[in-house]
């Protein structure tokens, strides 16, 4: 969301702006008695100055203060860009009103310098007023619609997480597990179990999680998985890139992989879907087989929802892609900025 960007409502507030200060302009002129010459040249000279202005202070924020945070850079080049157009505009005004400059009855250089800086802070004032106002305002329409959506979503996330079908299956699989287990394994699937149900509730207020602790949800989920499908799908993690400071949304690999399950059956001619995560330097791949008896072509809600997420935390995107034989999700890496 670049909230510099102006669109055009904010064009139609400095033309207004710039009608109204041109309409003021030549009634003091008026009563000032200026000559024509002053009339046709003065006032578009004070609308390119205030656009200028504009545009400069535009882009000195984007650069320095938003992206660089050179406050001294941004400090210095304010002044200067000020200073220029101030005396810029000085110099046609005094063109325009005794046909040439008189250097000798000039002020002094330092009060030039100010009184420039003071003429370019007083033209830009009142149309950058405008305009933050209105950013300000369409800012806080924007919180609020983002907030309501990530409500939204954090509750349809709830529910998925929180499906009571899984864990009616899981507590079924224990049960199975009871008759022809042994205790260790019995344990261990209780213990990925619990810490899947440790994990969500830990999170569950959490917009983005660490790429390790992802990870490590996934290995308890697809334990059960294998456990529960007797290993009719099998999921394989490759990691080829330092997990430090790196950061998915919440449940977003769980999402990926629940997805694989719903929409792949194993069946008796290819009886094993393989579903391997690949863990890059600014992005994870996570590819799956394509049961031949899945007939959908949906990408379901819950990789719906995922791509919204993905939308309100950052500016990057979840790229799918799908060949006869494969479904592919790239998810990018996010970094937490201070």
């Amino acid at each position: 969301m670049d909230t510099l960007k102006l669109n055009k409502s904010d064009y139609k507030i400095v033309m207004g702006y710039l009608l109204m200060a041109s309409a003021w302009l030549i009634i003091r002129f008026y009563f000032e008695e200026y000559t024509l010459i002053e009339y046709l040249i003065d006032i578009p000279v004070f609308c390119l100055q205030t656009i200028a202005l504009l545009y400069v202070s535009k882009k000195l924020i984007s650069e320095f203060l938003i992206r660089k945070k050179n406050y001294f850079a941004l400090f210095f080049m304010a002044l200067f860009s000020f200073w220029l157009f101030g005396f810029i505009a000085s110099l046609s005004g005094e063109l325009t009103n005794s046909g040439s400059i008189k250097w000798s009855e000039w002020p002094s250089f330092t009060e030039l310098i100010f009184l420039n800086i003071n003429s370019s802070a007083a033209n830009l004032a009142i149309p950058l007023a405008l305009i933050s106002a209105k950013k300000y305002y369409e800012y806080q329409l924007q919180s609020a619609e983002i907030l309501n959506t990530q409500k939204e979503l954090e509750l349809k996330v709830l529910r998925s997480q929180f499906n009571p079908h899984f864990l009616y299956n899981s507590l079924n699989t224990i049960d199975a597990l009871v008759e022809y287990s042994s205790k260790e394994k019995i344990k261990e699937y209780i213990t990925n179990l619990a810490g899947l149900y440790r994990y969500l509730i830990a999170t569950k207020d959490e917009d983005i999680v660490s790429l390790e602790a992802e990870i490590a949800l996934v290995k308890n989920y697809s334990y059960l998985i294998e456990t529960r499908f007797e290993e009719d799908y099998r999921f394989i993690i490759k990691n080829n890139a330092n997990a430090n400071d790196k950061y998915l949304p919440n449940g977003a690999l769980l999402t990926i992989l629940e997805n694989v399950v719903k929409h792949n059956k194993p069946t008796t001619n290819k009886s094993i879907i393989i579903a391997t995560i690949l863990v890059n330097k600014d992005e994870v791949i996570i590819t799956n087989t394509i049961s031949k008896n899945d007939s959908s072509e949906s990408l379901g809600t819950g990789l719906i929802n995922l791509k919204k997420r993905y939308q309100l935390l950052s500016d990057k995107t979840v790229e799918i892609k799908q060949t006869p034989e494969e479904f592919i999700v790239v998810l990018p890496l996010l970094k937490i900025v201070d």
